[in-house]
């Protein structure tokens, strides 16, 4: 069943104040409203919206990328997978392709494709090295928790709003923190990833990359 109607005026709500708060990620509040509507997507249905809009030409059929800078979004959580969408309709997170594909989608079609590649099996990593420190153990020197405290044991995200990364693009995952380091990504709640970012060194970052990604493409290393 689709929610009531007071749900549904709800959520639009959460949109007009997205829109209406100068674009900031800031303006993206959670509630039992957003929640409910999230847990009440359909993935047979957002299995045809994701043919409909074409979402395989960059996520693959299942949601695997085969680029290895697009993201892999097979497993990922269905909240922070709808965060994203809505985001991206109300312009919060910039992208021109993403944006002609959300523009027009409706709450429940967000949440219907959420539950779609929430069900999909995600890529695994390639396991080649051991959980770096930053995984297990972090760095409380720099006010550092271990990363799989947030995101799981496994990478696999945990509650509502974090994500998974285990099986992420390599070069998507770099991508991503170095956006979020250099302040060009901003629809983090209380800046968490920026600041994390922030004391990562370079060198860090493509350890924790090597440890949660997937393995690269064919095509990159012919």
């Amino acid at each position: 069943m689709r929610p009531p109607l007071i749900l549904t005026l709800a959520l639009l709500t959460t949109v007009s104040l997205a829109d209406a708060a100068d674009k900031k990620a800031e303006s993206f509040v959670w509630s039992r409203a957003t929640l409910a509507l999230v847990d009440s997507g359909d993935a047979a249905r957002g299995k045809k919206i994701a043919k409909k809009q074409k979402c395989s030409k960059c996520h693959g059929d299942t949601g695997i990328s085969d680029e290895d800078d697009s993201p892999s979004i097979a497993g990922q959580v269905p909240s922070y997978q709808f965060k994203q969408l809505l985001e991206y309709k109300t312009k919060v997170r910039e992208d021109k392709d993403m944006y002609k594909r959300v523009k027009k989608l409706s709450l429940h079609e967000m949440a219907d494709l959420a539950a779609f590649y929430a069900i999909q099996k995600p890529e695994p990593p390639e396991g080649k090295v051991k959980p770096p420190v930053l995984v297990t153990k972090g760095d409380m020197k720099r006010l550092l928790l271990p990363c799989n405290v947030c995101h799981g044991e496994k990478g696999e995200g945990l509650g509502f709003e974090v994500p998974a990364i285990n099986g992420q693009k390599g070069e998507h995952f770099i991508d991503t923190m170095t956006a979020f380091q250099e302040g060009d990504r901003e629809n983090d709640h209380y800046g968490r990833m920026r600041f994390i970012a922030s004391q990562l060194t370079e060198k860090e970052i493509e350890q924790l990359a090597a440890y949660y990604a997937a393995p690269p493409t064919e095509d990159e290393d012919e």
